[in-house]
């Protein structure tokens, strides 16, 4: 089916929205440069794709040139920690600390930043828009003029939840330029004494269509957010602090308050997945908008103006609303990359804060009782134990934490996706599979009807000793939609982490984006 045909199945996909999916679990050439699309110089392009098609009706015109010249703007490593003598203000001293009102905006809206300043003195917050930008990693985009800040209030404790939110006053509100590029943005925050802390979030382009959405992963980054990491009372969806300081798991909060700084510097816990994606998509000059997990919560984007949905980061946490969108996105043909691993693991439910903003606080009550079962949602617990395995869907699921980093061993050699790699059956590339891995877990169905290809068989060690498989998985539907699941968190990483980087990973991931795009 050609693409406009396919874009014009999804009609009114987003406008949809989250609601639709209701109750549905009880029924069931260099490193830093060239051109769009470029892969390493010593291996051959694949086939060309089909030229883009005109959008169907409703669905704005695209820019397939805004990536690629937005990275030809001088770029600026300003931002990165420690530079220029800076230093990262922890949640023990709390000099600087900082959050958003939310965690996407779109062009031409307002943004407002709650900051607390201890002691209270003169700051300035500047914003960066990450990229490739010729290696550096990020541009300046603005900063605030010096503002005078004070301490904020601790953290309240929500006893019966375990929740702590902030209701720190509005330091500095941003009015998103129009010509702003969609993409992840840092809002850096130092004091006069050269501590720093940091925020992100997403600048949503509502009025333009791409070949790629990236989604950056909120509800995870909140779900691991500990703040304050001090020893006493901090708590995330994993620990609180018992009486001797050390982090224990039944002191763990039920429920997150997305109004609150994260935790330490202020960079989320595993943000070093989606900024290494991120890099390598736009200095490969792919078509790419982007958006957060609350934007698919909501319905506030439609898939039907995207090629493929890209989920670049370590995606865990999924509500039905969230869910049901791109189990819909799928049936409308359209394709998804889930470039790490462990992704639809917790089931969770958002709700207001206590200001009476929407989709503020996340729950995830695991094996508590779940006071919002079932009159509001399925219990918030892993969706595995819902009777929703993620393996139904993405064709392979969680099946362990990598105790040191493994080779990721290629299977299936031939598929189209190793295409130019030059790898063979058995081949081992170094470093791929870490962190945390997945695999195809005995007798959970995968999805139906689907011709399924594993592109890696990668023996890995537990770090209980016990030893286990990850699989790179691919299928695609009868009607030609894919969907890829990398398996691991370093598939991200060796797509540009210094460390990790490899162009056989980079060459197979730039063939999975071209069909992406040509389907």
């Amino acid at each position: 089916m050609p693409l406009v045909n396919r874009r014009q199945a999804l009609g009114a996909l987003g406008a949809a929205g989250a609601g639709a999916a209701g109750l549905a679990w009880w029924g069931a050439t260099s490193d830093h440069g060239g051109t769009a699309g470029s892969v390493p110089p010593d291996v051959a392009p694949p086939p060309t794709v089909p030229g883009r098609a005109a959008p169907a009706p409703g669905v704005p015109p695209a820019d397939p040139h805004r990536i690629a010249a937005e990275n030809a703007k001088t770029g600026s490593t300003a931002w990165k920690p420690g530079r220029g003598g800076v230093r990262a203000a922890n949640d023990i001293g709390h000099p600087i600390k900082g959050y958003a009102s939310a965690t996407s905006v779109g062009a031409g809206e307002r943004l407002d930043f709650h900051v607390s300043v201890a002691p209270a003195g003169q700051y300035t917050v500047a914003i960066y828009r990450l990229g490739d930008y010729a290696g550096a990693g990020g541009r300046h985009l603005v900063t605030s003029p010096r503002l005078n800040g004070a301490p904020g209030a601790p953290a309240a404790l929500d006893v019966s939840s375990g929740m702590l939110s902030c209701d720190w006053p509005v330091g500095w509100s941003l009015d998103i330029p129009k010509d702003w590029t969609s993409g992840a943005y840092l809002a850096v925050f130092d004091d006069e004494h050269d501590n720093r802390n940091y925020t992100v979030f997403v600048v949503r382009d509502d009025h333009r269509s791409a070949d790629y959405l990236v989604v950056l992963p909120f509800s995870t980054y909140q779900a691991y957010n500990q703040y304050p990491l001090d020893g006493r009372t901090g708590k995330s969806l994993y620990y609180g602090y018992g009486p001797a300081g050390t982090p224990t798991y039944p002191s763990r909060a039920r429920k997150v308050s997305f109004d609150r700084p994260y935790m330490n510097d202020g960079m989320p816990t595993r943000f070093d997945l989606d900024q290494n994606a991120v890099s390598w998509m736009e200095r490969s000059g792919y078509d790419v908008a982007y958006a957060s997990t609350i934007d698919i919560e909501t319905g506030r984007v439609n898939p039907s103006w995207y090629r493929a949905m890209v989920f670049c980061g370590h995606d865990e946490y999924w509500s039905d609303p969230m869910r049901g969108l791109v189990e819909r996105a799928q049936q409308a043909r359209v394709g998804q990359a889930y470039l790490t691993a462990n992704n639809m693991y917790w089931h969770v439910r958002f709700e207001n804060n206590a200001r009476g903003v929407a989709n503020r606080v996340m729950n995830c009550w695991r094996e508590d009782p779940d006071p919002g079962a079932p009159t509001l949602s399925a219990p918030t617990d892993m969706w595995r134990r819902i009777r929703r395995p993620e393996q139904e869907f993405l064709g392979i699921q969680y099946n362990g934490i990598v105790a040191a980093p493994t080779p990721l061993v290629v299977a299936q050699s031939a598929h189209w996706m190793w295409q130019g790699t030059g790898v063979r059956d058995g081949d081992a590339i170094p470093g791929v599979v870490g962190g945390e891995a997945d695999g195809v877990e005995s007798g959970i169905p995968v999805p139906a009807g689907v011709r399924q290809a594993l592109l890696s068989q990668s023996p890995y060690t537990l770090r209980s000793g016990e030893h286990q498989v990850q699989s790179t998985s691919l299928y695609e539907r009868p009607d030609g939609t894919l969907l890829f699941c990398a398996g691991t968190f370093n598939w991200a990483l060796a797509l540009n982490h210094p460390k990790y980087k490899d162009p056989r990973i980079q060459r197979a991931t730039h063939n999975l984006f071209e069909r992406l795009r040509g389907v």
